[in-house]
Order: C-alpha cells, then sequence, then structure tokens
C-alpha cells in the first residue's frame, strides 16, 4: 500500500477543503494509505468509513514564515510534524504552506538524490499551445552554479517522460537572449555542458520566455530568481487577460451574445490556465516524493495535486531515479 503524508492546515481556503480531497482521492484509491495532520475531531467526523485508509495526528499548529534553519526546525508545526512522518514512514508528502519553511524542511527532512545538489522547485506550466512544460527552478534557488542546471536537466526529463508519456523532451536555458555570449556566467557554463552533453534529450540552447509560451520547450531551466519572476508574471498575465476578455464580452448585447456562442470554448480556455486542474509543484531532486500546493488551494486543487504525487509513486519514479545514478 502507498501512503502519503498530507498536511491539512496551512489552508487559505480552510482545513475542510483539504479534507474533502482526501476523501474524493481516497474514494477512487482503495490502495492509498493516507497520514493526516490537522484536526483530529474535524478529520474523524468527515473521513467517516475511511478508517482503514487513514491514520490522524492531531496538530492545530501552522508553519509560519521563518528566519533561519533553526527557526524551522525549532517552531512546532504540522507542517515539521508531516516532514518527521515522512522520514519515518511514507512515500510522499503534501502540503500547501509557506515555501520558505517548506523548502528549508524538505532540504533539511528529506534525504537528496545522488549527485543532486539541491532540490528545486518545479510547476507544471501550460503553454499557448496544446502542450505543457516544466519550469525548474521556481524560487528555491536564487543563487546557481552551474551544475544545478545541468543535475536538474537529466532529473527533470524523467519527471517529463513519465508525467507525459513522450521521450526526448526539448530542454532549455532561460536567459535575456539565445546568443551564447549573453548571460550570466553560470548559465554560459551550464550551456557548454549541456551542449557537449545531452544524448537523453534534445538540448536547444538558451531561449527567451516567448519560446516556451509558444510551445517550442518540454523542460525550462532556470535560476530561482528569474523562474519565480517568469512564473508569476505567467500567472499574473493570464488572470490579467482573462479579466479583461470577461471585460469585453459583457460589454453590449452583441458582445453577450457572442459570449453564449462561444461558452464552451470559454470554459475550455480558463480550464487551461487554471492551477487548480494541475496541483502543485514538485520538489525534485530529493529521495522521496514531495509536492507543494498553492496556498489558495481549494478541493480541487489538493484532489490534483494528489493524483499529481499519484503519478510519480505508481511510476515508481524515486526509485528510477536511484538507478539511473
Amino acid at each position: 500500500m502507498k501512503t502519503i503524508v498530507f498536511d491539512l492546515l496551512n489552508v487559505d481556503n480552510g482545513e475542510l477543503e483539504a479534507i474533502k480531497a482526501a476523501k474524493e482521492f481516497l474514494k477512487e484509491n482503495k490502495d492509498y494509505y493516507l497520514y493526516l495532520v490537522g484536526n483530529q475531531e474535524l478529520i474523524k467526523k468527515e473521513l467517516k468509513g475511511f478508517e482503514n485508509q487513514i491514520e490522524i495526528i492531531n496538530s492545530d499548529k501552522i508553519a509560519h514564515k521563518v528566519l533561519s534553519v533553526r527557526d524551522a526546525l525549532k517552531e512546532e508545526s504540522s507542517m515539521l510534524t508531516a516532514f518527521e512522518i515522512l522520514n519515518e514512514k511514507a512515500d510522499a508528502i503534501l502540503s500547501s504552506g509557506d515555501s520558505g519553511s517548506f523548502i528549508t524542511l524538505s532540504t533539511l527532512k528529506v534525504k537528496r538524490l545522488p549527485g543532486i545538489s539541491r532540490p528545486a522547485f518545479m510547476p507544471i506550466m501550460p503553454s499557448s499551445q496544446e502542450n505543457d512544460f516544466l519550469l525548474l527552478d521556481a524560487g528555491a534557488n536564487i543563487d546557481i552554479k552551474a551544475n544545478y542546471l545541468v543535475e536538474w536537466a537529466s532529473v527533470a526529463k524523467e519527471y517529463f517522460e513519465i508525467l507525459f508519456n513522450k521521450k526526448r523532451p526539448k530542454v532549455a536555458i532561460l536567459n535575456i537572449g539565445t546568443e551564447d555570449y549573453k548571460g550570466k556566467e553560470e548559465h554560459k557554463e551550464a550551456n557548454e555542458i549541456l551542449k557537449a552533453n545531452n544524448q537523453d534529450f534534445d538540448y536547444l540552447g538558451f531561449v527567451e520566455p516567448k519560446n516556451p509560451l509558444n510551445g517550442e520547450v518540454d523542460i525550462l531551466l532556470a535560476d530561482g530568481y528569474a523562474g519565480n519572476i517568469f512564473l508569476k508574471t505567467m500567472e499574473s498575465s493570464f488572470l490579467g487577460v482573462a479579466k479583461r476578455l470577461k471585460k469585453m464580452l459583457l460589454r453590449n448585447f452583441k458582445t453577450k451574445i457572442a459570449a453564449l456562442i462561444l461558452k464552451k470554448d470559454l470554459k475550455a480556455f480558463k480550464k487551461r490556465y487554471d492551477y487548480r486542474y494541475v496541483g502543485g509543484a514538485y520538489i525534485i531532486g530529493l529521495n522521496k516524493v514531495v509536492v507543494k500546493a498553492h496556498g489558495s488551494s481549494d478541493a480541487l486543487a489538493f484532489y490534483s495535486a494528489l493524483n499529481q504525487i499519484k503519478i510519480a509513486l505508481d511510476h515508481d519514479l524515486i526509485n528510477k531515479l536511484n538507478k539511473e545514478e
């Protein structure tokens, strides 16, 4: 039986949304067992009939933003409890808590894969075409070395092939231009290494933000600073376009008729760029499956994140990565 520890606290929309997702997931996956960290009475009430698939760990302590490694380990929280359970007996972890605390505890409490210097945030991103792409790092490492990008490329390749059932992904480094002489020294160094050693994927070199958005890239490598700005710019842009489109379609009688005609297509468009259908971001480079959900996740987003974990566990991803090394 595969096991996931789920930190139910640290949720902007309330603990009940996380519990609803757990309930739906357990209904569909009888071979999964969840360690649920949160309000014991509420969990018992909402998950009657699932006693054989859950263990409840009572906690009411939310993880706050931490200023140091010492603070992360010192502060009692549901997140810290969840990581301790992950270390002892679970295969994977899901939390929507503070990102800084999450990456700190991921680094300190979970062993890294052989040959990996630093873990990285890796969300699944939509392009303007039909395909999605993986972005890493999306904020865990502001300062990087060339070897980080090279290491992440090999790990992300395994995730990509399992998630999308496609071989030989197209890999590129996010840069201020496509020319080899542009960018930071660590990016230029990684560029040369990847050019010389890319047997398992197709390396495209440097790209600008438009390239992954146009569907030309499968794995986009970046330092955490640039990657996080890219991620937040994309999220804000999609929200802005959606708001503007809604305003235009409700402008007058004719545009409202057009909206009715396009209703099905508009719903599909909205779903395409709705993070809730993706779930969360993998923290890659670790010896366990680790997923960070958005702080404003609702039941749908948590359910998607649990299924994101299920894909990795069902394909025995971590063991495959260990064998690769």
